[in-house]
């Protein structure tokens, strides 16, 4: 978390940089002072820059900091027009402002949402009033590829998914583009560059050049970069506009600042685009398929895999305690199609557990969980799965998903919103009581899933992006593609769990979203929680949340003020258990002070989050070991000091972490 924060300043340092250049000429008139304050914070840039690891200059790194700077030169140009003070560097703002604009274009493709939409309007305004010669060439040029680049990527992927709202927003800015470009022409745009370029722009463009190659110089020696053609294109693309941007201003003074932020962002580009994880060979996915009485739907579900364009791929089929035919259906299949299948039985119905399971027999690099009752949308999604994967950094990656109307007719698309691995995403969670924001549908890269998505997802049952050891999300990338379809009657909604529609799915995605809630809030403090809660919910209905202004410090905040807003809807009695009940009077009594002693039994089940259905069961029966009993009452107290032998802290830790409230106690071993 401490790097985290690190590349959260260097974000905002990089975002006032505006504000830095025009205070430094209006308080040091002259090239001089302009120059010196540059160095000297340029200098600052760099030295924050390389003492924070590169995995966290990363898309989101990048898409922040773009992000501060669109906002400081739209408030630098407002603060000109209150008379505050006059834009006296126009040139260092119009590289800004190129760098910016060209970023946002791309991100608008990553992250489509009302956020990125209001920042291109604040860089066209920018540009709009910033005059530079042959300012608008450049401009027209940025817009150009990056439609060009739109439809060739469409046309690559062999996508039929042509996301028209982003279409539309290109084509505008295309026309925008054009419209302040066509008035030059009679005057010959080319004649309004001066081609007397002094030694110092050949300087400039010298250095900016060795700072692409020692970017990449500096990530390959740290065995961080393989070359690839995402790799090769946008770095092209980047020194391209870099290097146009400083033949337009043609300066007499070196910004240094500017350089340092060319540097930056370079290094941010190959760690993001140098393939770096999985290597140059054509990767493996395996397909984990948990089906429970799929008898009806297995076989479509294996055919959309078999009908694949990317063929490099095995799928681990596991017979999760099925009662219907689906064994027999299966065999009658396979004995009429070969497929690179491994076929799986267990005894003991758990979704969690068959995918924990079938993981065991896995041997790719990829990992993939397939609902029996879902297919996939087209013939294409393993190769764009594997071609976002290889072509950026990325712990795995979001797919959308399309319903599907009696098997036959399409219905709506669910894509993902924009992810960002950052303390906001973790905010609007909360602020949603819990509930995961995205989705668990997705691509992982299999280090990642044996371990993180493992122990948070299929252990703990919280959602499969977050990682509550360091309370931040996975590096998860947007598909921007439609994925799955999935059968559902015409009157339901997506339901993105696997679990029946019924009390112990009810319960479970109670007991997981307050587990979520409580690890985020017990290190981040959220003032007016339920106030924040209710505005949020509001904006989230409006369609945008990505506008919303979360406010937040680090802290920890009271379960007095969150618990309760979970628990107090439930009206059903079966589900107005005890242990709900349990979590929601240790959040009324939490007592800092109050001091318990355990004694774990031998031989007591330990239960894990995604093991409430057992547990609720054996609750309502009166079958569970005496020992939770007797520790419920404990928790329902407001305990929060526990002792315990040294030889059973983990089995105590993961008691509490099924009773959800693990970060806000305290335990003693001896």
């Amino acid at each position: 978390m401490e790097n985290y924060h690190k590349s959260k300043i260097l974000a905002i340092l990089i975002g006032i940089l505006p504000l830095i250049f025009e205070l430094s000429s209006s308080f040091w008139k002259g090239d001089n002072g302009f120059f010196i304050v540059s160095a000297a914070y340029g200098l600052i840039l760099l030295l924050l820059a390389l003492s924070i690891p590169l995995e966290d200059l990363d898309q989101w790194f990048l898409e922040k900091t773009l992000s501060l700077l669109s906002v400081f030169l739209a408030l630098t140009v407002v603060l000109n027009n209150l008379d505050i003070f006059p834009l006296s560097e126009i040139g260092a703002l119009y590289q800004l402002t190129i760098i910016s604009y060209m970023g946002i274009l791309y991100f608008l493709d990553r992250h489509f949402n009302t956020k990125n939409l209001v920042l291109l309007l604040l860089n066209l305004n920018v540009l709009a009033q910033l005059s530079i010669k042959a300012g608008t060439l450049l401009i027209l040029i940025i817009s150009v590829l990056t439609f060009v680049f739109y439809l060739i990527r469409v046309m690559v992927t062999f996508s039929e998914q042509l996301r028209p709202f982003l279409l539309c927003v290109y084509l505008i800015v295309l026309l925008i583009s054009l419209v302040w470009y066509v008035p030059e022409l009679p005057e010959g745009i080319l004649g309004n560059l001066s081609w007397n370029i002094g030694a110092i722009l050949l300087l400039i463009e010298l250095i900016v050049l060795i700072e692409i190659i020692g970017a990449m110089i500096y990530l390959k020696a740290k065995g961080y970069l393989a070359i690839n053609a995402h790799l090769i294109v946008g770095i092209i693309g980047f020194l391209t506009i870099s290097e146009l941007s400083m033949l337009v201003v043609e300066s007499n003074v070196i910004n240094t600042s500017y350089l340092v932020l060319i540097f930056i962002l370079s290094l941010s580009i190959v760690n993001i685009f140098g393939n770096i994880s999985l290597g140059k060979k054509q990767v493996k996915i395996s397909v984990l398929i948990p089906a429970y009485n799929s008898a009806n739907t297995i076989v479509e579900a294996l055919e959309s895999i078999k009908n694949q364009t990317y063929q490099n791929w095995e799928i681990i089929l596991i017979n999760d305690s099925s009662r219907d035919k689906t064994e027999e259906i299966l065999r009658r299949y396979l004995g009429n199609t070969k497929l690179p299948l491994k076929y799986i039985k267990q005894t003991h119905h758990n979704y969690f557990q068959a995918i924990r399971h079938g993981l065991k027999y896995a041997s790719g690099e990829i990992i993939f969980v397939l609902d029996a009752d879902k297919i996939l949308f087209n013939q294409n999604v393993f190769y764009r799965a594997v071609s976002t994967i290889l072509g950026e950094k990325c712990d795995g990656m979001f797919i959308g998903i399309r319903a599907m109307y009696q098997r036959l007719k399409d219905g709506k698309f669910h894509l993902v919103r924009p992810y960002y691995r950052n303390e906001v995403s973790l905010i609007k969670t909360a602020l949603g009581l819990g509930k995961n924001i995205y989705t668990n549908y997705a691509f992982w890269r299999r280090e990642v899933f044996e371990t993180s998505v493992y122990e948070n997802y299929l252990i703990n049952g919280m959602p499969a992006w977050y990682n509550a050891q360091n309370n931040l999300g996975l590096r998860v990338a947007n598909g921007n593609f439609v994925g799955l379809k999935y059968r559902v009657s015409k009157k339901s909604n997506l339901v993105d769990n696997p679990l029946k529609q019924n009390n112990s799915k009810t319960l479970f995605e109670l007991s997981t979203n307050l587990r979520t809630l409580h690890h985020i809030v017990s290190r981040i403090k959220v003032p007016a929680y339920s106030t924040q809660a209710a505005l949020y919910n509001l904006i989230n209905r409006l369609h945008i949340a990505s506008l919303y202004p979360s406010i937040f410090k680090q802290g920890q905040t009271s379960l007095r003020e969150i618990t309760p807003l979970v628990t107090k809807n439930i009206k059903n009695s079966e589900l107005n258990n005890i242990y709900l009940k349990t979590i929601a009077d240790f959040s009324n009594n939490f007592d800092p002070q109050k001091t318990a002693k355990i004694a774990i039994p031998k031989g007591t089940k330990i239960y894990w989050g995604t093991e409430i259905e057992e547990f609720s069961k054996k609750l309502s029966k009166n079958t569970l070991d005496q020992f939770y009993y007797d520790f419920m009452k404990i928790i329902g107290q407001g305990t929060t000091i526990y002792e315990i032998k040294k030889d059973d802290q983990k089995k105590l830790e993961q008691i509490l972490e099924f009773f959800t409230i693990r970060d806000y106690v305290k335990i003693i071993s001896n």
